[in-house]
């Protein structure tokens, strides 16, 4: 919790001295710590995980992050375009980069398909964090400008913003349209929605994208380039990022023809790219398979 922690940085090296791992793997915040306290406890292979494109950033923690980059072995990115935000960001040479797509578990999804009957009311649902890179207050802005009476939204997450966004769906007269679900449970989630929208400004990848589309929702996403690696026009529809009017008309399009054979045809394309492409078994593999690689 604060900026600078010696007692918990000296903890860290306490503990990977007594554990004796082979190999530290790093994540996020974990990245400057982590790597700094493994070099100095003598861990022979370190890695790290690029899990986003971080454009809020701040400087000091960059340049950290490219001080302490020397430490890692391998860094893997889980998409492409984290990849080339990080090679750029700190000065990563190409080959010390791979990318490994994050992966879930297909199965756990696979009760949350349900049918939406004609002429009943259409529920839209969105998920993230509740902060200004996820985008909701363009998805607030558009569902004012959306035609239709018959479709209501669930934006499920906790964030810095919650307050803003209910001010903001209080100011536009849309509280009986729009309601804040907090934290749920994912699967729960996807059981409640006929759509699920997806409004980031900018995104790595996108787990939920990857949930939404196991659970068999058309998928209505910002075009930005993590999330492009999931989401196409073949398999779901892609909106102009931050543009409320354009992911208005997709929602009208997306509803309107809800049940027909082209929003099927989509649903199951991209149902298709995630078991093949993004598969927890892939994952899981892909990282064991450099591990071994990284420790002969």
């Amino acid at each position: 919790k604060k900026r600078v922690d010696l007692p918990n940085f000296v903890q860290i090296i306490k503990i990977i001295k007594k554990i004796k791992p082979d190999i530290i793997h790093t994540h996020l915040g974990g990245d400057i710590y982590g790597r700094l306290a493994g070099k100095l406890a003598g861990v022979k292979v370190i890695v790290s995980t690029e899990h986003n494109i971080n454009q809020s950033e701040t400087k000091l923690v960059s340049l950290l992050k490219r001080w302490t980059v020397r430490y890692a072995k391998q860094i893997f990115a889980v998409s492409q375009a984290v990849k080339e935000d990080a090679i750029s960001r700190y000065l990563i040479k190409s080959a010390k980069i791979t990318v490994i797509y994050n992966g879930i578990d297909i199965g756990n999804f696979s009760n949350c398909y349900k049918e939406t009957e004609d002429n009943e009311i259409i529920t839209l649902g969105a998920m993230g964090r509740l902060s200004r890179q996820k985008g909701f207050s363009v998805l607030i802005e558009s569902i004012k400008l959306v035609k239709s009476k018959n479709i209501r939204l669930l934006i499920a997450g906790q964030g810095e913003l919650e307050i803003n966004l209910k001010k903001q769906v209080n100011r536009l007269n849309l509280n009986d349209k729009i309601k804040f679900l907090g934290k749920i449970d994912p699967q729960n989630f996807f059981k409640q929605i006929d759509v699920f929208v997806f409004p980031s400004l900018w995104e790595g990848l996108g787990l939920v994208a990857l949930e939404a589309a196991a659970s068999k929702k058309p998928i209505i996403a910002s075009s930005v380039d993590g999330i492009r690696e999931i989401i196409t026009d073949e398999s779901g529809w892609l909106f102009q990022s931050g543009n409320e009017h354009d992911l208005a008309k997709k929602i009208e399009e997306v509803t309107f023809n809800i049940n027909n054979q082209e929003t099927k045809n989509k649903i199951e394309k991209a149902f298709n790219i995630v078991s093949h492409r993004f598969s927890l078994d892939k994952m899981v593999f892909n990282y064991s398979v450099w591990y071994e690689k990284l420790l002969s």
